[in-house]
């Protein structure tokens, strides 16, 4: 056996050469890459000293030094750097830069029609229509006409406003946006008077405190929802002169207030039917009569002016003039068609066009509540005894 001095290996170990190794190669601390530059892969915290992407190996808290997106590693606030949809994670407030939507904001309203009675039936109805807003929320209410009987207000200070509209819904705190019926214009309940209509929209600015009707015809906006108010009384007879130009107008108008909506939802809502089985049926054969009869008497003016700028343009069409509630099958180009004129009146039910629902009790008076929430509508029929009796929506 061939034996080894010590001394001498000692001496040539500590004169820097290497045994069994290699040549010339030397032992760097805390770069087990062999020499590699930028590239220190070891998981000491807080040493991370290369550039490369994607590799934040260290601990320290506010230096996300990577581009990766969704891994926003550090904890300053503001600074959401991933694009995670729904996790917001800074805190600064109204800068919400991820993708998440806020929740819809619910659109409540009641619409019913022919109410200025004054009678117990209508005390009945607003009664009813106070407990279902107390219970299920309601922003404001739609008036379809009718609002006076029989001959509509001489004055903003005529003693009938008491009678009609302040004592019945002296408990209703929201606000009243109408439109004009054939008997708010006077001249017997045909609606010829203009300046007895005018007395209602004079009123929005005398002593009343929740009567909004600023025109003969306006719009409105709430949340994703477009409201306009029509006053087809004009279009009834615009057959006769001044009455023509009155309808085109408003008209004109009507495209114009829908051309530059962005909203989810356009309703119109006035007095007339489009489709109804009440006792003054479909517009153009109102009472039965032919579409040839003189004055516009069968609603031929009406029908004309629904299909030329409400059918096909707006998403539902809310009316009263008929005393019933009934929601149509049929639409009028795509445009849903309810009629709910019973707020203080019946009438029966004569006509047989197919309906979802229609109230077949002659004595029952009500109303419709309506609420929107994003893409869906849903209808509830109330009766004035505060009873629901039918149920409907539909998503867009």
């Amino acid at each position: 056996m061939i034996k080894t001095p010590l001394l001498p290996l000692l001496v040539l170990l500590m004169a820097g050469c290497t045994v069994g190794i290699g040549p010339n190669v030397s032992v760097v601390p805390n770069d087990d890459d062999s020499g590699v530059g930028a590239d220190d892969d070891d998981t000491t915290g807080a040493d991370d000293d290369d550039t490369t992407g994607a590799d934040d190996d260290d601990t320290t808290a506010a230096d996300d030094d990577d581009t990766t997106a969704a891994d926003d590693d550090d904890t300053t606030a503001a600074d959401d750097d991933d694009t995670t949809a729904g996790d917001d994670d800074d805190t600064t407030v109204g800068d919400d830069d991820d993708t998440t939507e806020p929740p819809p904001v619910p659109v409540r309203f009641i619409a019913m029609g022919d109410t200025g009675t004054g009678d117990t039936d209508q005390y009945a109805v607003a009664a009813a229509v106070q407990t279902v807003c107390a219970a299920q929320g309601c922003d404001f209410v739609l008036l379809m006409g009718d609002n006076i009987y029989d001959e509509g207000a001489t004055s903003v200070t005529d003693p009938i406003w008491q009678d009609t509209f302040e004592l019945p819904y002296a408990n209703i705190t929201q606000q009243f946006y109408p439109v004009l019926g054939n008997h708010d214009g006077g001249f017997l309940g045909t609606g010829l008077d203009l300046l007895r209509g005018q007395v209602q929209i004079d009123y929005t600015t005398s002593t009343t405190t929740n009567w909004t009707m600023p025109a003969r015809y306006y719009a409105r906006t709430v949340q994703n929802v477009s409201f306009y108010a029509l006053d087809t009384s004009l279009a009834f007879f615009q057959s006769l002169p001044i009455y023509d130009s009155l309808t085109d107008d408003q008209g004109a108008w009507l495209q114009g207030e829908l051309a530059g909506s962005a909203s989810e939802w356009k309703i119109a809502y006035a007095h007339h039917p489009y489709y109804s089985n009440g006792p003054h049926g479909n517009a153009g054969n109102y009472e039965g009569l032919p579409d040839w009869t003189p004055f516009g008497a069968a609603g031929t003016g009406v029908k004309d002016f629904l299909d030329d700028y409400v059918c096909g343009n707006v998403d539902l069409y809310l009316c009263g003039h008929d005393h019933s509630r009934q929601w149509q099958v049929n639409t009028c180009n795509g445009t849903q068609l309810i009629v709910s004129g019973g707020g203080a009146k019946r009438t029966g039910i004569e006509g047989t066009n197919p309906v979802y629902w229609q109230d077949t009790d002659d004595e029952m008076e009500g109303f419709v509540w309506i609420e929107i929430l994003g893409n869906q509508l849903t209808a509830e029929f109330h009766n004035k005894n505060g009873g629901l009796d039918y149920t409907g929506s539909w998503t867009k």
